[in-house]
């Protein structure tokens, strides 16, 4: 045996070590994104110091940020300019399909400091977040408009991608009323609403997000401001609830379920759409969302047992789930 081949570093050696470092390209993919390099970059190529200049920013030490993040595909270097990919263009915030909000909101400093605290949710069972702000993260970003628009614009973002999945995958204009329970801007609501003719909106959500909703002439949606945990909810034929149940603990997520199952008609449905943790063991989205819940809001990711637990202490029973062409899934649910 050759001595030196123990000084070889092993596959999972070199795994451990991509995982512990991962977090240098992704927070270099937040500082630029921050910054605005990719809006900087048109269809020309552009020098360092000329994306330095417009950015305000150190040339060496931007030009050493882009060149790690070239290497993974992110923007490129060509006869010593940079030069757009496919994938720096999603940075661009006036790409229809853009990331920038998202990618800035997962690097805000109260974010990454929370996440400094992961060990603190580990040992206690807490969230992470709350104990640095004890309110908690709505109540934060209601205090903190900035941030607030940030994450805002970065869940508008994500719902356009994740919707593209999920509105194929369901009849939805078999309803002649739907309530979107917690809808934020109606983006799903609305994108229902446009591919059935037939079908009436009803969004509901805090009234300081519902204000900013202005519907159009021919859309037959109306909006509705409240709480889901103290307020009485529009009656339907189905109510969405798209990214909620998951910000939650049990006892919060029985809270709003049953609100709904007290309001809905005996016929109506409800539709959680979230990702669904698998039985398998490799990897999923569902699992690393399923760590920023537990870090962030103090919510989680579910398997289908849990859910079908959650929602038996309800009044609703879990009747089936409807698989998307993304990790995200339609669980119907119906009065137990």
């Amino acid at each position: 045996m050759n001595p030196m081949d123990s000084a070889k570093p092993s596959d999972a050696n070199i795994q451990l070590m991509q995982l512990t470092n991962a977090f240098w390209t992704s927070r270099c993919l937040h500082v630029v994104a921050e910054i605005g390099v990719a809006d900087h970059l048109n269809e020309k190529s552009e020098s360092t110091d000329s994306l330095a200049r417009s950015t305000g920013t150190h040339p060496e030490s931007l030009y050493r940020v882009l060149r790690l993040l070239a290497s993974q595909g992110i923007f490129a270097w060509k006869d010593g300019a940079w030069v757009h990919t496919e994938a720096s263009r999603l940075l661009r915030a006036d790409h229809p399909a853009s990331m920038r909000d998202y990618i800035r909101m997962i690097g805000m400093p109260v974010f990454w400091h929370a996440w400094e605290e992961l060990e603190y949710s580990v040992r206690t069972g807490r969230t992470a977040f709350q104990k640095i702000h004890p309110a908690g993260v709505f109540t934060y970003l209601s205090e903190h408009p900035e941030q607030s628009r940030i994450f805002n614009a970065s869940m508008t973002s994500k719902a356009h991608r994740d919707i593209a999945a999920v509105l194929p995958a369901y009849d939805f204009s078999q309803f002649k009323t739907i309530a979107d329970i917690g809808g934020g801007r109606g983006h799903l609501l609305r994108a229902i609403l446009k591919q059935s003719p037939n079908t009436n909106g009803i969004l509901f959500d805090q009234p300081h997000v519902i204000a900013e909703v202005q519907p159009e002439p021919a859309e037959k949606l109306s909006v509705v401001g409240g709480n889901f945990f103290t307020d009485r909810l529009p009656a339907a034929d189905t109510y969405l609830l798209m990214n909620i149940i998951h910000d939650w603990d049990d006892a919060d997520s029985i809270k709003i379920l049953s609100g709904i199952r007290r309001d809905m008609p005996a016929h109506a449905r409800v539709l959680v759409i979230e990702t669904v943790v698998p039985t398998t063991h490799g990897p999923h989205l569902s699992k690393e969302l399923d760590i920023a819940m537990m870090t962030l809001p103090g919510g989680k990711e579910r398997t289908q047992e849990e859910y079908s637990k959650l929602v038996s202490h309800c009044g609703l029973r879990l009747n089936r789930v409807v698989e998307t062409q993304s990790p995200y899934s339609v669980l119907e649910m119906l009065a137990g």
